[in-house]
């Protein structure tokens, strides 16, 4: 049926390509035939060295049907699969690679129900995005499926297990005994999985907000009635703090005693610092107080994108600890630390532990403040697509389009431009030392804003004025 196709060539004119994470599109357009393309690309591509495959999946409505096509593609091409189950990527990643096979995870992560995706593992990690364009341009009709008799074999419990005992080896002194937590659930894939992880170190977890209804949890985005959610959980049931994660597992949402969901930059940082981390790789729109934070520490600035912080962070000398961390709270350990083994993707509960160890002498809002004063926030306009997107970016990219722009975010002084980079969007350190960062979002029709500035009522303030102007000026919203 692939006759004289290649995964792009099967995707041309759809919204399926590769996101910044994975395979991405409408579940519409990810029809069977999609789906087996890119597997058997990956597979045969890059996998030749396995004849397993571990296959998990989130909670997404459409995820158990592509992991039953993309299951049995897997065994009509020889391999056995470890049905994994739903599980968080992080934990499907660990196991995997502990195994020294691949993985394919059916998974969205945060972006809306009526669309989802795959993402691929080698047994080494995540995929880069040179092995992206391999798989893109494999010709699909070199490969004959064979005549299979392998088997779909069930390790749900099994990587369920390892991945709880990673962190329970690593966190041996961790005591939450006393400690209130509420676990904010949703339809997180990793709910139940994080609570038993809590539990296990002495929490008392209180299960908030679970539904069996999709909700696409954005940890970079975090929307008003969640803040507001927060609060009122926190006064109600007098939390310590409260944790949560995406759809898929792999980035963390965390708030203070006073239910005040922190950033997910200034989350990385923490976890920088007490992992004593000696080189970190990080995207250009984190917060930039971490160079004040850890002066000694070699820092790395890259496209928005955990491929890309990835292979900055495959150059890691031996006697280096490894860290990236994305402004999600993604937290990747691209090297051993303690207890730790590598586990080079994103984590949530890695940063949410992290976190938590300071519970047993001082709250997690003290933490925060004793961060370098640099705020961030981010703000995002839905719907807006692709090429209205590239077309805004290509517009300011050059410096002489902004002034305009900017008389309609300050109204009340006058700014200039310092810097310029268009390494991934358009993004500029202003002369009174704001920064503003616009980019087109690698996963969903939307266009990211992000700021940053030395207040963080102030940063929230310049987020919500640079939306409407953009808004106005581009969008005529």
């Amino acid at each position: 049926m692939y006759k004289d196709k290649t995964p792009l060539s099967l995707c041309q004119n759809s919204q399926v390509k590769f996101g910044t994470s994975g395979v991405r599109g409408p579940v519409s357009e990810l029809t069977q035939e999609r789906c087996c393309a890119f597997v058997e690309a990956f597979l045969r591509k890059l996998c030749q060295a396995s004849n397993i495959v571990c296959i998990g999946q989130d909670l997404r409505p459409s995820s158990p049907m592509i992991t039953l096509w993309i299951s049995e593609c897997a065994r009509q091409l020889g391999y056995t699969v470890w049905d994994c189950g739903s599980l968080a990527t992080p934990s499907l990643a660990h196991y995997s690679m502990a195994h020294q096979v691949p993985a394919i995870m059916v998974t969205g992560s945060h972006i809306p129900y009526d669309r989802n995706g795959i993402k691929f593992y080698l047994s080494s990690g995540e995929i880069s995005k040179e092995d992206e364009l391999s798989i893109l341009n494999t010709q699909l009709n070199t490969f004959s499926k064979v005549s299979s008799d392998k088997t779909i074999e069930d390790h749900h419990d099994l990587a369920l297990a390892f991945y709880r005992q990673r962190y329970q080896n690593a966190f041996t002194a961790l005591d939450l005994s006393g400690k209130r937590v509420g676990v904010y659930q949703h339809s997180g894939v990793i709910r139940d999985q994080l609570t038993k992880i809590l539990n296990a170190f002495g929490a008392e977890t209180i299960p908030l907000g679970r539904t069996d209804a999709f909700v696409a949890l954005d940890t970079e985005a975090v929307s008003k009635e969640d803040q507001i959610q927060a609060n009122q959980w926190s006064r109600e049931y007098n939390l310590d703090a409260i944790v949560s994660t995406d759809g898929d597992g792999d980035r963390p949402l965390i708030a203070d005693e006073k239910g005040q969901w922190l950033r997910g930059d200034q989350v990385g940082m923490i976890c920088c610092q007490y992992l004593k981390a000696t080189r970190i790789v990080t995207p250009i729109n984190s917060n930039t107080g971490l160079e004040a934070l850890v002066p000694k520490a070699t820092v790395i600035r890259t496209k928005i994108g955990s491929p890309y912080v990835l292979a900055a962070m495959k150059t890691v000398k031996p006697s280096e600890i490894s860290v990236g961390y994305e402004a999600n709270g993604g937290v990747l350990l691209g090297s051993h630390a303690e207890e730790l083994t590598a586990l080079p993707t994103r984590d949530a509960v890695l940063p949410i532990l992290i976190l938590l160890t300071h519970l047993s002498h001082k709250p997690l809002s003290s933490v925060i403040r004793a961060l370098p004063k640099r705020y961030t926030s981010s703000e995002r306009l839905q719907d807006i697509t692709v090429s209205e997107s590239q077309s805004t970016i290509s517009y300011l990219s050059d410096d002489q389009h902004w002034p305009l722009l900017l008389t309609k975010i300050y109204t009340d002084q006058t700014v200039s431009i310092s810097t310029l980079d268009t390494q991934d969007g358009a993004r500029v350190r202003l002369s009174n030392n704001d920064i503003i960062h616009i980019r087109a979002s690698g996963n969903a029709n939307e266009l990211r804003i992000y700021v940053e500035s030395n207040n963080q009522t102030y940063s929230e303030i310049l987020c919500t004025h640079t939306k409407k102007a953009i808004s106005s000026l581009f969008f005529d919203i």
